[in-house]
C-alpha cells in the first residue's frame, strides 16, 4: 500500500513538473522577449467607471526594446476605428465591449503592429501610485478650472498656476482636466506627468525601492504580465537616459457621423509615427524639414546656438529670434505642416519637447514673431534647454 502511495505521489510530482515546464516554455512574457533583444508592445489602459461599467478613459501604447528608445504613444479615445468584425466605433468602445482582449486587437489593427500585452489601472490605483512616489512635481502655466456634475462622484477641478507637488488626488484632477482644448491637450499633460514620474524614478538608483513600489501597486493592476515581468520592465526603464524616451500622439481630424463626434485618424501621419518610432524606418530626413527657433528662456545666444546645432544635424534652419517672453517653463514644437516632422526634430533634441498645433498653442502662437512662408516647425526654447557647442 505504501509503495502504491509513493508511486502515485511521484507521478503527481512528475505531471506537475511537466505542466509547469510546458507553461514556462510556451509563455511569451515581456521579460523573455526583451532579454532576446525583441521590441515588444504593451497597451496601457486608464479606467474610469460609468455606473457599473468600466471605460478606457486613457489609452497609450508602450513600446520598448533593450538598448533602444522607449516609445509612448497616446491614442485619442474618440478615434474612429475599425473593429475586428468590420464595424466602426470610437476606440474607447473596444474595452467596454470586449475588455482588454478586444482593445489590444483593435489597437493592433489600427497601428499595424502586434500588441501582445496589456496593463489596466483605475483612478484609485493611479492616486495610490502617485502617493507611493510621494507626489509628482509639475509646472501649471494657467489656472485649471473644470466642473462636471454628471461624473460619479461629481468632478470639481481648481488647480492654481505655478510649480507645485501634486498628491494622488490632485494629479488625477490634472490629467482629467479638459478645458477648451479637449483631449489632445489632456494627452499632452498625461505625457508630461509620466515624464516627470520617470525622471523622478530614474533618479532613484536603489532598485530594491523600485521593486517595493512595483509590488505595492501590483494589486491595483489588471494585466497579463507577471510580477517578475513588471520587475524586468522597471529595471529596463531605470537604466534609461531620459533622452531615450520618445512620446507621440496619434493625430486625428474632427468629424461628425450620424450626429456622433469622432476623430478620423490622419492615416499618413499615423503610419509615419509608427514607422519611425516603432519600426525604426526613416521616412523623413532632417534636410526635408525647415525649423524656426525662438528664444523663450532668456539665455544669451540660446536661439543662435540651437540653430547652429540643428544645422549640424541637417535641418533647414531659418533666422532665429526671441519669443514673446523669456518665461517659458517648457520647450515646445509648434507644427505648421506635418506632425511627423515634429517627431524627427524631437528625436535630436537634448531634452523633451511638447508637440502642439497652433490652435493648441494659442494665444501664445499669435504673439510669436511671424515665421517665414514655408516653415514646417517652430521650436520655442524653454527653461533648462541647452545644446552642445561646436
Amino acid at each position: 500500500m505504501r509503495k502504491q502511495i509513493l508511486i502515485a505521489a511521484v507521478l503527481i510530482v512528475v505531471v506537475v513538473g511537466i505542466v509547469i515546464g510546458w507553461y514556462l516554455a510556451t509563455q511569451r512574457h515581456v521579460g523573455h522577449l526583451v532579454a532576446q533583444g525583441e521590441r515588444t508592445n504593451i497597451l496601457l489602459l486608464g479606467l474610469d467607471k460609468a455606473g457599473t461599467t468600466n471605460r478606457s478613459d486613457t489609452m497609450m501604447l508602450l513600446s520598448l526594446a533593450p538598448e533602444k528608445d522607449v516609445v509612448l504613444i497616446s491614442l485619442p479615445r474618440d478615434l474612429r476605428v475599425k473593429f475586428a468584425n468590420g464595424e466602426f466605433h470610437k476606440l474607447n468602445a473596444a474595452y467596454t465591449n470586449g475588455g482588454a482582449k478586444l482593445a489590444r486587437q483593435t489597437v493592433s489593427l489600427l497601428l499595424g503592429i502586434e500588441v501582445p500585452f496589456y496593463v489596466t489601472l483605475d483612478y484609485t490605483g493611479f492616486e495610490h501610485l502617485i502617493d507611493l512616489f510621494n507626489g509628482v512635481t509639475l509646472t501649471v502655466e494657467e489656472r485649471m478650472v473644470y466642473d462636471d456634475e454628471r461624473a460619479d462622484p461629481p468632478l470639481h477641478i481648481d488647480i492654481q498656476p505655478g510649480s507645485q507637488t501634486f498628491d494622488g488626488k490632485t494629479a488625477l484632477d490634472y490629467i482629467r482636466y479638459r478645458g477648451e482644448t479637449g483631449d489632445i491637450a489632456r494627452m499632452a499633460r498625461q505625457q508630461k506627468l509620466i515624464a516627470a514620474l520617470l525622471a523622478k524614478g530614474l533618479q532613484n538608483e536603489d532598485f530594491a525601492s523600485t521593486r517595493k513600489t512595483v509590488k505595492e501597486i501590483y494589486p491595483y493592476l489588471h494585466t497579463d504580465l507577471s510580477l517578475i515581468d513588471l520587475y524586468d520592465l522597471a529595471k529596463l526603464v531605470q537604466e534609461l537616459n531620459l533622452d531615450q524616451i520618445q512620446m507621440a500622439i496619434i493625430p486625428g481630424t474632427p468629424i461628425t457621423i450620424d450626429e456622433v463626434s469622432y476623430l478620423e485618424p490622419q492615416t499618413v501621419e499615423m503610419e509615419q509615427i509608427v514607422a519611425q518610432l516603432i519600426k525604426e524606418i526613416d521616412l523623413l530626413t532632417p534636410d526635408e524639414i525647415s525649423v524656426a527657433v525662438y528664444n523663450g528662456n532668456g539665455t544669451l545666444r540660446a536661439a543662435a546656438d540651437t540653430s547652429e546645432y540643428l544645422k549640424r544635424k541637417g535641418f533647414k534652419v531659418l533666422p532665429a529670434s526671441n519669443a514673446d517672453s523669456f518665461e517659458y517653463e517648457e520647450t515646445y514644437i509648434v507644427v505648421l505642416t506635418e506632425t511627423a516632422k515634429a517627431w524627427v526634430l524631437q528625436q535630436v533634441l537634448p531634452i523633451g519637447a511638447t508637440v502642439v498645433s497652433p490652435e493648441e498653442f494659442a494665444p501664445r502662437y499669435e504673439k510669436l514673431p511671424a515665421a517665414q512662408t514655408g516653415t514646417d516647425l517652430l521650436l520655442v526654447i524653454g527653461a533648462g534647454f541647452t545644446v552642445e557647442n561646436g
